[in-house]
C-alpha cells in the first residue's frame, strides 16, 4: 500500500501546543498526534515525539506490541513532565491499521462516501482493522474537528493537496491558532508490485526478459536483425545451393525449422516472463498476509487464523510456479514454524499430579468435578461418596456417603453447599460446614433423563433432556421446579454432556455443540476461528470468576480456549487433554486443573 501525507499545524504556544509526526522505515509507518498543555509544550511536545518514534521502531515484537508500548512509554513520559495531553498512536503494517489513544482525539477513517469514527477514548485499548485502496484516514485533535463543524466532511472529500491548503486557510483565519490544533491526512493507494530477483535463475530469466520483452520495438529488433544475418548468409550461399530439387527441398526444411524454433523460443520467453511476474505478485502478497497474522495474533485471533492460512496457500501456489526457488521455500518452512506461536497454540508435556483422591479413600473414582471459592467438589457414583478438597492446603473433608446420597449421579458446590442428584432420593443439599444433608426435592415424575446438576447465585439448576429445571431458595427451602426456558424456547438436550453457568447457562453436547441460554431465551455462541474442528469434548469449564470459556476437545487432545460467545483465543495442546474427563480453570492462579480417574493433575494456564 503506497500512504500520501498532508498535516495541518496551528500556530504553538509556550503553554499549549499541539504536534504530529509521521515516519516510514522498512514498509511500517508510524503517526502520532499529541496536544499538551505545560511549560515550555512545543520543545517537550517535540522532544516526546521524536523519542517515541525512536521507541516504536527500535522495538522488539509484532507491530501491535510495539505500538503498546510505545503508548505504555508515552505515557510514562508525559505522566512525569505534563499535567494535561492527549494523545493518538497509529502504525500501518501492509493492509493493517493499528490504533491507541488517550483523551480529545479523533480518528476517521473515509471509505467510499462513509465517514466512521474508529477511536473509542472512553477506555485506552489498542484497536485495529483493515484499510482499503481509496480509503482516506485523519488523526486530529478534538478542538480542531469540533472548529471544524460540518466543514470537516467537506474538506475529507477535497484532494489531500486541497485539504491541507483549506484547513489550514481556515485556521489562519480564525482566533483558533491560539488554542493548539494539530491534524494528520493519509490517503492510501495501491502500490505497483515491483519484480525483484529472488534467485539466480530468475536474474538470468529477467535478463532475458528485458532484452525481449521491454517494448515491442525492442523485440522487432532483436529478432529482424537476427533474420537478416540469416538472410544475408543465405545469400552468400547462394551460388553453392544446390541445383536438384531434392537438395533445395532439404534446404527449405532447414529453414522452416530454424523459423519455427525462433518462434517457440520467443513464446517461451514471454511465458516464463508472464510466470515470473505472477510469482512475484503472489509472493509479495503471501508475504504481506503473513506480517497482518503477526500484528493481529493477540488482538483478532479468528483473522490471524485466516490471513495465516491465505499465506500458506499463496505461497504453495508461488512454488507451483517456481518449485525451487529459495526464499519462497525458506519461506514456507518460517510459515510452518511459526504457526504455534500465531495460533495462540502451547505445547504441554508435563502433567504435574496435584492430588491423588486413592489418598482420601482408597478405589476413589469420579468423572467430573465443580469448583467454587478455592474448594473443589468431587463425587465418586461407585462408592457413593461426596468429597470437598481445600485447592489452598490440599485438605480433603468427606461429605456423605451412599446412607445420605443413595444412587447420587452428579454434584455440583456452590460457596458451602454441595448440591447432588440422586436416582432414587431426588435433588440432595449437604452443608459442608455441619455436614447435614437435607432434601431439596423428591424424584419426580416430570423428570425424564437428568443429564447434569448446577448451583448458582443460591439457585439450583437441574438439566433435564428437555428442558432446565430451576429450583429458588424459599423460607421452607426451596420451592417448587420452574421451567427456565421461556416458552418460545425449545432445545433437545438429549446428547447433552455437561452444563456450566455465569451469568448465562452453556450446554455442551456430546458432538460439541455449545448451546448458551440467557435468561431463558436462545442466546448467541458459535465457534469462530478454530484451527481445526472439536472432537469427542468431554468437558468444559465458565464461571463468572473468569473471562474465557474452557472446552476439553479429548479428541484432538487440546484445551480450547474461547470468548464466551465462542470466538477462539488459543489453545493448548499434550496428551493430558486427551486422557482427562473434567476440569476446572483458576484464571488468577494461571492454573488448570485436570481429573483423570482417582488423580487431578494441574498445569500452568498459558
Amino acid at each position: 500500500m503506497k500512504l500520501n501525507i498532508a498535516q495541518v499545524i496551528g500556530l504553538n504556544t509556550d503553554q499549549k501546543a499541539a504536534q504530529v509526526t509521521s515516519s516510514e522505515r522498512d514498509g511500517n509507518s508510524f503517526f502520532a498526534v499529541l496536544s499538551l498543555t505545560c511549560d515550555d509544550a512545543f520543545t517537550k511536545g517535540r522532544q516526546v515525539l521524536s523519542e517515541l518514534e525512536d521507541f516504536y521502531f527500535e522495538s522488539e515484537g509484532t507491530v501491535a506490541e510495539k505500538l503498546d508500548a510505545a503508548f505504555a512509554e508515552a505515557q510514562k513520559k508525559l505522566s512525569e513532565q505534563v499535567t494535561d495531553w492527549d494523545l493518538v498512536l497509529a502504525a500501518v503494517s501492509g493492509k493493517v491499521l493499528y490504533l491507541i489513544g488517550k483523551g480529545e482525539v479523533d480518528v476517521y477513517l473515509k471509505r467510499s462516501d462513509k465517514i466512521s469514527s474508529l477511536l473509542k477514548v472512553a477506555s485506552v485499548q489498542l484497536v485495529s482493522g483493515f484499510i482499503n485502496a481509496g480509503d482516506k484516514l485523519v488523526f486530529s485533535t478534538r478542538s480542531l474537528t469540533a472548529f471544524l463543524g460540518s466543514d470537516f466532511t467537506k474538506c475529507l472529500e477535497l484532494p489531500l493537496e486541497s485539504f491541507e491548503e483549506e484547513v489550514q486557510g481556515k485556521i489562519g483565519a480564525s482566533e483558533l491558532e491560539e488554542k493548539g490544533v494539530a491534524a494528520l491526512a493519509v490517503e492510501i493507494s495501491e502500490e505497483n508490485v515491483e519484480i525483484s530477483p529472488v534467485s539466480k535463475q530468475k536474474e538470468e530469466d529477467e535478463t532475458l526478459q528485458q532484452e525481449v520483452s521491454d517494448s515491442p520495438g525492442k523485440i522487432k529488433a532483436v529478432f529482424g536483425a537476427f533474420f537478416k544475418k540469416i538472410i544475408w548468409g543465405f545469400s552468400q550461399l547462394k551460388t553453392y545451393f544446390p541445383k536438384s530439387g531434392r537438395g533445395r527441398l532439404a534446404i527449405a526444411i532447414v529453414l522452416i525449422v530454424i523459423a519455427l524454433a525462433g518462434a517457440g523460443y520467443k513464446y517461451k520467453v514471454n511465458k516464463d516472463s508472464e510466470k515470473l511476474l505472477q510469482f512475484n505478485q503472489i509472493f509479495a502478497s503471501a508475504k504481506e498476509d503473513f506480517e497482518g497474522a503477526k500484528g493481529l495474533a493477540s488482538l483478532n485471533p479468528a483473522e490471524a487464523k485466516k490471513r495465516l492460512e491465505s499465506a500458506k496457500d499463496k505461497v504453495s501456489k508461488a512454488l507451483v510456479l517456481a518449485p525451487k526457488d529459495q526464499e519462497a521455500n525458506n519461506f514456507k518452512n518460517t510459515l510452518e514454524n511459526e504457526s504455534s506461536s500465531i495460533l495462540q497454540a502451547a505445547e504441554v508435556s508435563n502433567f504435574p499430579e496435584f492430588l491423588d483422591m486413592d489418598l482420601v479413600k482408597k478405589d476413589f473414582r469420579a468423572v467430573s468435578m465443580s469448583l467454587s471459592k478455592d474448594k473443589l467438589l468431587l463425587l465418586d457414583p461407585g462408592t457413593k461418596t461426596l468429597v470437598v478438597v481445600d485447592m489452598a492446603k490440599k485438605s480433603n473433608q468427606i461429605l456423605a456417603g451412599s446412607d445420605g446420597l443413595g444412587e447420587a449421579v452428579f454434584a455440583s458446590l456452590n460457596g458451602s453447599f454441595a448440591f447432588v442428584f440422586s436416582k432414587d432420593k431426588g435433588i440432595i443439599r449437604v452443608d459442608s460446614a455441619k455436614q447435614k444433608a437435607t432434601t431439596v426435592s423428591k424424584a419426580d415424575k416430570d423428570w425424564e433423563e437428568i443429564k447434569d446438576i448446577y448451583g448458582f447465585a443460591g439457585n439450583i439448576y437441574l438439566l433435564d433432556s428437555g428442558q432446565i429445571w430451576k429450583y429458588l431458595p424459599a423460607a421452607d427451602g426451596y420451592s417448587d421446579k420452574r421451567e427456565y426456558l421461556t416458552k418460545g424456547t425449545k432445545a433437545d438436550f438429549a446428547n447433552a454432556i455437561r452444563m456450566q453457568i455465569e451469568s448465562s447457562v452453556y450446554v455442551l453436547k456430546s458432538d460439541g455443540e455449545i448451546l448458551r441460554f440467557t435468561k431463558g431465551d436462545k442466546d448467541n455462541f458459535s465457534y469462530d476461528g478454530l484451527p481445526s474442528p472439536v472432537k469427542s469434548p468431554k468437558s468444559l469449564f465458565v464461571s463468572s470468576d473468569t473471562d474465557n470459556l474452557y472446552l476439553l476437545d479429548s479428541g484432538n487432545s487440546r484445551l480450547l480456549i474461547l470468548t464466551k460467545t465462542g470466538g477462539y483465543k488459543g489453545q493448548m495442546m499434550g496428551s493430558g487433554f486427551g486422557s482427562a474427563t473434567d476440569l476446572v480453570v483458576d484464571e488468577k492462579g494461571k492454573k488448570v486443573y485436570l481429573l483423570e480417574r482417582s488423580k487431578i493433575y494441574s498445569v500452568e494456564l498459558k
